[in-house]
């Protein structure tokens, strides 16, 4: 490298250092960062490039974790008749023993009709609870799944308060066959859920369950998902899903990206938001510690020339702090600058950022796979799958980032499952784990 271009290196990296700057904000817990996935860009290119703006919530005294208000809406329709039943009650004993007494629990049990088996109390007599548990969730029925989580907003609702977790836990095994059933219905209950501060966790058991209907309510509700095959483990899926209740830091998340003039949105890769112009608003119900929760925008820069720099975006991020009870709000700018060294602009590239980005990529191709095994067309939907994992693989060994690498090769890994579980086992087995994998990866969901 001459002299002229280490000048200007440094210069440059000076100026990705601002690109790539760290919002600190007014408390210890949540950690925000704004960068691009290109901080420097090659003289006179428009290039497509990569925003990222990431919340991670920081560890936490699980002792001193905000109060719990929580229904758990349980299918008792008679296919879970039985091992499933029985695991069901279980699932829910354990999620009482891990309340504190202060904590609020409902349950809510549904077949023809829902019914409210325990209203919203505190969690302080639990053998009482677990009694009622035992004794008034049986199988019978068909399933008014519609019903049971509308129930469950209306006790979740008795106590609701901004500074504690208001959440919904929702299981089942079949297809919503009482009341409304259709995906549309279900994600327009999510928004309500959503609306008034409520996040639905959706469990689907086995193997017949509608998981576009559950990921919906899930998805508007900004809520988890999951499937579980075997009722054996429905413990495990109910105690993951606690982690994240006892470990919230934050909630009404919303994150506001305002592009300057000439800087043109293309997409947001991952999760969804709006798109105004040159305004982008995503909002999240609920950060967790030790999970990095991020948006991801696509972008087209303008043309600069070499040396400079230009206001790229400005970012804005509120959030309720449930540790101070109080809003935070954060502000950074993003810049971007030019070189017409190839050199200097590879060496700036932020990697993990473009392994998110090519993660998001396959996802969507994901979605593809799913519609095409819909239309049976297995073996191309399994062609889709298997491409993505060998791209991924490929830039996994094309990355030296440790986390990027790790990153992308994690995702590979998931993908070769999929295309196993695609010629192993039943399709709508299959669909489910892939619709579980996509729903994941759009939300950056915990997959441990």
């Amino acid at each position: 490298m001459n002299i002229k271009y280490l000048f200007s290196a440094l210069a440059l990296l000076s100026a990705s250092t601002f690109a790539a700057s760290v919002a600190v904000p007014p408390s210890p817990y949540v950690i925000t960062k704004s960068e691009l996935s290109s901080p420097i860009i090659l003289e006179g290119s428009q290039e497509h490039n990569y925003l990222k703006v990431s919340l991670t919530g920081t560890k936490k005294d699980t002792d001193k974790r905000v109060p719990i208000n929580m229904a758990l809406v349980i299918d008792r329709s008679s296919s879970m008749s039985g091992d499933r039943i029985e695991k069901a009650r279980e699932a829910a004993i354990l999620a009482i023993n891990m309340l504190k007494d202060d904590d609020i629990i409902s349950i809510i049990a549904y077949d023809d009709d829902a019914y409210v088996v325990i209203p919203a109390t505190n969690a302080d007599n639990k053998q009482k609870l677990i009694e009622t548990i035992n004794d008034k969730i049986t199988p019978q029925g068909m399933t008014a799944l519609f019903a049971g989580v509308s129930k469950g907003i209306k006790e979740v609702n008795k106590f609701h308060k901004k500074d504690q977790v208001n959440r919904i836990i929702l299981l089942s095994d079949g297809q919503a066959n009482v009341g409304p059933s259709s995906t549309k219905a279900l994600a327009d209950l999510g928004i309500v859920a959503a609306k008034q501060g409520i996040a639905v966790t959706t469990i689907g058991l086995g193997a017949s369950y509608n998981e576009d209907l559950m990921t919906a309510l899930a998805s508007y509700s900004d809520g988890n998902h999951a499937f579980v095959e075997k009722s054996a483990d429905l413990e495990a899926a109910f105690a993951r899903e606690f982690k994240d209740v006892m470990s919230v830091v934050a909630q009404e998340v919303t994150v506001t990206i305002r592009l300057q003039d000439g800087v043109k949105p293309v997409r947001l890769l991952g999760r969804e938001g709006d798109i105004k112009g040159n305004n982008v608003t995503v909002k999240m119900n609920q950060l967790y510690s030790n999970q990095e929760k991020y948006v991801l925008l696509e972008v087209i820069p303008p043309k600069g020339k070499e040396n400079e720099k230009k206001p790229l975006a400005d970012v804005v991020i509120s959030y309720d702090n449930l540790q101070t009870s109080k809003k935070d709000n954060l502000e950074n700018r993003i810049d971007i600058a030019y070189s017409k060294s190839g050199q200097i602009v590879k060496q700036a590239v932020q990697e993990e950022i473009v392994v998110d980005s090519e993660i998001q990529k396959a996802n969507i191709e994901n979605e593809k796979a799913i519609t095409l095994l819909d239309e049976g067309k297995k073996d191309e939907a399994n062609r889709i799958i298997q491409q993505n994992a060998s791209t991924l693989d490929a830039l996994s060994d094309s990355v030296s980032s440790p986390s990027a690498k790790l990153k992308a090769s994690n995702s590979a890994v998931e993908n070769k499952k999929l295309s196993e579980d695609l010629d192993s086992k039943s399709e709508a087995v299959s669909r489910k784990s892939m619709k579980e994998n996509t729903y994941k990866t759009q939300k950056q969901q915990s997959k441990n």
